[in-house]
């Protein structure tokens, strides 16, 4: 006959077992359901030279304006970031050849967990410097999307 103490510790540890499967398996549930997505966050870079013309500046300004009043929560939260560098500094110059500058430039970069993902030269800048409302609605549009990509 089996010792009443024997099934007693044989009952108890099948019982700690049962309740470690279970909670392995509410575990694995749960990071199974948890978003897998990374950190997220759109730079918006205004790429500029040591010479400045009206339009230029005019260009920053607009794209400052459009960011800054069109995504002000994004900006205090770290989803967006504004970025204005002279590309012509020597620490800078590797983002002629990053971004493929040849001018002045509102560039838009996708960094997903840390990371470059894509990035697009908002090349119509420069035909809407003379329509502010239909400049401001482009870059407006152009971040909105590269934000939704998150």
């Amino acid at each position: 006959m089996v010792n009443k103490s024997f099934l007693r510790c044989l009952l108890i540890l099948g019982l700690a077992g049962s309740v470690a499967l279970l909670a392995l398996s509410l575990l694995a549930q749960t990071r199974a359901a948890a978003p897998q997505s990374g950190t997220h966050k759109v730079i918006a870079y205004y790429f500029h030279t040591n010479t400045r013309c009206s339009t230029c500046i005019k260009i920053e300004a607009y794209s400052k304006e459009a960011i800054e009043k069109g995504f002000a929560d994004e900006l205090k939260n770290g989803a967006l970031e504004l970025r204005v560098v002279n590309y012509e500094d020597p620490v800078n110059r590797h983002f002629m050849q990053d971004y493929k500058l040849v001018s002045k430039s509102l560039v838009l970069v996708n960094i997903v967990n840390g990371k470059q993902t894509e990035w697009t030269n908002l090349k119509m800048v420069w035909q809407l410097t003379g329509r502010k409302d239909a400049f401001l609605n482009y870059v407006r549009k152009e971040v909105r999307s590269y934000l939704s990509k998150g």
